[in-house]
Order: C-alpha cells, then structure tokens, then sequence
C-alpha cells in the first residue's frame, strides 16, 4: 500500500484527504457536474425551497463559492429560485433537467462510494465519518461567532 509523506498540520491534512477524495468522485461521476453541486442538487432533492444560509452552513461551503455554484447550475438550468419556508431569503428547488442530471450522476457517485469504502475496511469507514463530523463540529465550536465563515474544499 503506497504511504504519503505525514503532514503536521491539521488543515493541510484535511485538505490533501479532501481533494483527492473529490477527485476520485470527479472522476467517477464524469465531466459534466462537480462534487459540489451533486451535494447541492442531492440536498435540494432532499429540501426544496432551501435557502442559500442553510445550504451553505449544511454542506460546509462559504458563502461565495455557493453563489458562484448556484448561478452557474441556475444558468445550466439544473435549479431555479423558489420561495423559502421563512420568506426572508431566497430558497432554490431543482428543476426537471437537474432531476435527471442527478439520477444520471448518481451511478457515477455510488461506484466512487464502492471504490473508497472497498479501499478501506468497515471500521476504518465507520471511523471516518465519526472523525470527519467530529473534527467539523470541533471547528465550528472554536470559531468565534463574529470570525465564523464557511469554507468549501
């Protein structure tokens, strides 16, 4: 098993891990989404009318890398403005082509799953997750409420 050279630093760590990650999904999923906008379309399916602070402070993802992503997949007709459940802010749903497109990525993103969860045993899995949301939340607790700002990968 090939080994990386260890890296001190929590975030360089995190990130190295995220970006491969995200790449082998890119690479599964095909060219014609990104992970991040599957995991936007994914929880649109999942909320319609979801607004834009939700989506961001959910899926981890700074306010201007999410605006960015969501005109590009408004103007790709992947989503589109609905009303949100409070009517303070705009809240997105899918649309009919984003619908598809998400089912289409979908086979994509689950052999990207099979692949990752094959490469590691069912604890280190379970361990993972455990981990991630822990090291999330521990993030978001030492942040200062005034200093706080999302970021994505």
């Amino acid at each position: 098993m090939k080994t990386l050279p260890e890296i001190e630093c929590a975030c360089a760590n995190a990130r190295r891990a995220a970006r491969l990650v995200t790449q082998l999904y890119s690479h599964e999923m095909g060219g014609n989404i990104e992970p991040t906008q599957f995991a936007v379309l994914t929880a649109l399916k999942h909320g319609p009318g979801c607004r834009q602070t939700m989506l961001g402070e959910m899926l981890g993802i700074d306010k201007t890398s999410l605006s960015r992503n969501l005109r590009l997949m408004a103007k790709n007709g992947w989503i589109e403005l609905s009303e949100s459940s409070d009517g303070r802010e705009r809240g997105y749903r899918l649309t009919a082509a984003g619908s598809k497109l998400l089912a289409a990525t979908r086979p994509g993103w689950k052999r990207a799953q099979r692949k990752l969860r094959e490469a590691i045993t069912p604890a280190e899995w379970d361990t993972m997750h455990k981990v991630f949301d822990r090291v999330a939340l521990a993030s978001l607790t030492v942040l200062k409420p005034e200093s706080r700002k999302q970021t994505g990968p």
